[in-house]
Parts: C-alpha cells; structure tokens; sequence
C-alpha cells in the first residue's frame, strides 16, 4: 500500500486553486461546501439573494393583478359613459331627454339620481332632471372647482336631488355652462362609495360636455 503524503492546508488551497474542477466536478463535494457555507455563522449571500429576488417577485405580481384590476375598472366606467351618452343622443326633444336622464341614464350610470341645474332659468314646466335654480347655487355647490366628489353636502341635498336627498349618501357634482347660464350636472347615489374625492372625474367632464351641447339648443328655442 502506497502511503499517502501529508498534504498541509495551503498544499490543499493551492491545489484546488490550480484544478477547481475536483471541487465542481464533484456533486457531492460540492453539496458540502454549500451546506457548510449555509452553516448558523456564516453569511448566506445566495440565500439572500434568493429571498430578495422572491420578495420583489410578489410585489410585482401583486403590482400587476392591481393594474389588471384598474383596467377591468376603468373599461367599465367607459362602458357606462358610452351607454348614458347613446341614451342622451336618442332625446328627440328637451322633454324626452328629461325623462332618459331621470330613467336610462340613471341605470347606465348606476347611480339614484341624475340632475341637470340651470341657474336663473325654467327649462321645463315639469321637469324631473333639468331643472332651474337660484342664482349662485352651483358657485356654493361645487366653490371654484370644475367638479366635487364625495359625501352628499346634505344643507343643499333637497335643492340638488328633491325628495330623494335625504337617502343619498355621495355625489358627484360637475361644472357645466348651458346656453350662457351656469349649470352643473349633478349625479347622486345611496352608496356612499359610489363617488370619493381621490376617483378621477374625466369621464364625468365628457358626459358634461355631451350633455352641454345636447341642451343648449333646445334651451334657446
């Protein structure tokens, strides 16, 4: 039997330096290095690596399904809007288009109450929707914002919405200019999640706008 010299540390340092292949060609070797590299007092970097790398995949996995959801969100409201603007564009008349806002309008835009207000003006004799209002009501509604969403101001819950006022809990209330008076398309509901400060009023503005062009007319005839 060969007798095998005594390697010292270095001797075995230098040799693996030299050939780390009988390191990494060795599994089993190899699995030990690593296990003892994950020893308690020994810093595991790939294991932090690691759960770095699995933390930020949850974020953004959790990053993407809100996004989906926000898009899921934000294709509804423009279905909405799209279907409240073909009823609004079917009114043959002011009269006709008093009653979709009060009924089909409503119902596409899921909410209680639909109102147009006109300062200074009766546009129908029995209104449901577009109806007049004093002078100066729309600046204390909204102040001098183009909009104001949120919890119903209940001291001009009557004024805004009529009987139904007191049973609304938010609202969504939109500066509008009809025929030269000042106006304001007012949307309530009984959710009193239906309309928050922090939601976006884009789509609010573009039924404004729509409405805006559709009454006008009529208005002046």
């Amino acid at each position: 039997m060969t007798d095998t010299p005594d390697l010292s540390v270095d001797d075995i340092r230098t040799l693996v330096r030299a050939q780390p292949d009988i390191v990494t060609g060795d599994a089993e070797l190899l699995g030990l290095v690593r296990s003892a590299l994950s020893s308690e007092g020994v810093v595991d970097l790939a294991g932090r690596q690691r759960a770095k790398l699995e933390t930020e995949l949850s974020r953004t996995r959790a990053s993407n399904a809100a996004l989906i959801e926000l898009s899921k969100a934000n294709l509804a409201a423009q279905a909405q809007c799209h279907g409240a603007v073909l009823a609004v564009l079917e009114a043959e008349n002011l009269t006709a288009l008093d009653r979709k806002l009060d009924g089909r309008v409503a119902g596409a835009l899921s909410v209680d109450k639909v109102r147009v207000l006109i300062e200074g003006c009766r546009p129908l004799e029995d209104g449901r929707s577009i109806i007049g209002c004093a002078p100066e009501l729309v600046g204390s509604l909204i102040g001098s914002k183009a909009e104001r969403l949120g919890p119903v101001d209940h001291r001009f819950a009557d004024a805004v919405f009529g009987e139904q006022g007191p049973g609304l809990r938010s609202e969504a209330l939109v500066r509008m200019d009809v025929g030269s008076h000042a106006a304001a398309l007012c949307l309530g509901a009984r959710d009193e999640a239906a309309f928050t400060p922090d939601m976006g009023a884009d789509l609010l503005h573009f039924f404004a706008r729509v409405l805006e062009r559709r009454i006008s007319p009529w208005l002046k005839a």
